[in-house]
């Protein structure tokens, strides 16, 4: 899977300090309110160790065969789609399979967010007038990725902390327009973004320039605590992580420097997806490029250690 073919995982269910996985939904929070995140799929090297646990947690291999007996029970949902060409039939399974795994050939040369006829009826209706990205299920389409992953299908990811906070940034002439948009991740490579892709295609890329403003010092503070203590020190900042008003924390990037690519949040909702790496940052703030990443390499080792000691504490 690429750095830009994004799922977000739900539901928000923490894993304790001491706890081993006792369900494949659940995650680290590395933050007490829950506004950054480490789930096991998104580090190749925890993938493995949930892999290799499922052979002997009895929970965790029930758990995993009750998703993937769901899963299968939707080869038996048809749906149709009707263009002014034709009308194609296939199942939903097929439908979660062609987006996430791009694998099935059938519901070819359709925008998931263009309004589509849709009938789960049957061929000759009736047809609702409908986006794909509204006949997918945020937990179906979670518990889909997580099985493919499980089962070799989708490529294992580098090592990546989830986040739900809102970053300010300027564009236009002399930055003097401005908007929050999100930040959704911080990998081993790079930052990941999101906005209303109306708001991106209309004004940002136009301008050929955009100035993020982050405070990275709260990054800088958290290297040396243990996982408790970092939830403890992120939750001095309940919002907005990283957010800054601040000229001194300002980025200045060209729109060349973003990796875009759209994507869908389940609703009518369409996103713009914005992959800036380290290199882009660290040419125009090489300061919070380097907290940025020192704090991304000092999580993945803690998210590392706490994987390594709940294995050993299993098979004991």
């Amino acid at each position: 899977m690429s750095l830009l073919n994004i799922t977000n995982f739900l539901p928000h269910s923490f894993l304790q300090e001491t706890s081993l996985h006792h369900n494949l939904g659940e995650e680290i929070s590395l933050c007490e309110n829950g506004n950054m995140i480490f789930h096991w799929a998104d580090f190749d090297e925890t993938c493995d160790v949930i892999r290799a646990q499922m052979e002997s947690n009895v929970n965790l291999k029930e758990d995993f065969e009750n998703r993937e007996r769901a899963l299968a029970q939707l080869s038996l949902i048809p749906v149709w789609f009707r263009t002014s060409t034709n009308v194609q039939q296939t199942t939903m399974y097929n439908v979660y399979e062609r987006y996430i795994l791009n694998k099935s050939q059938i519901v070819t040369n359709l925008d998931p967010f263009s309004s589509t006829e849709v009938s789960f009826i049957s061929g000759t209706g009736p047809f609702k007038l409908m986006s794909i990205s509204e006949c997918l299920n945020p937990t179906t389409y979670k518990d889909f990725v997580l099985v493919s992953l499980l089962r070799g299908k989708l490529p294992k990811r580098d090592f990546r902390v989830r986040l739900k906070a809102k970053v300010l940034a300027e564009f236009g002439a002399n930055f003097q327009k401005a908007t929050l948009i999100n930040l959704d991740q911080l990998t081993t490579r790079g930052l990941l973004l999101s906005m209303d892709s109306d708001l991106y295609s209309r004004y940002m890329i136009q301008e050929g320039k955009i100035r993020l403003l982050l405070d990275t010092k709260v990054l800088t503070d958290s290297l040396g605590k243990t996982l408790l203590d970092l939830s403890e020190h992120l939750q001095q900042y309940p919002f907005n992580l990283l957010y800054s008003s601040r000229k001194e924390d300002a980025i200045e990037l060209a729109v060349t420097a973003f990796k875009v690519q759209s994507s869908f949040d389940f609703l009518k909702n369409k996103k713009s997806y914005l992959f800036v790496p380290y290199t882009a940052l660290k040419a125009s703030h090489p300061l919070s490029e380097r907290a940025i990443n020192e704090f991304v390499s000092y999580t993945r080792r803690l998210v590392r250690n706490h994987y390594q000691a709940t294995a050993t504490e299993f098979s004991a």
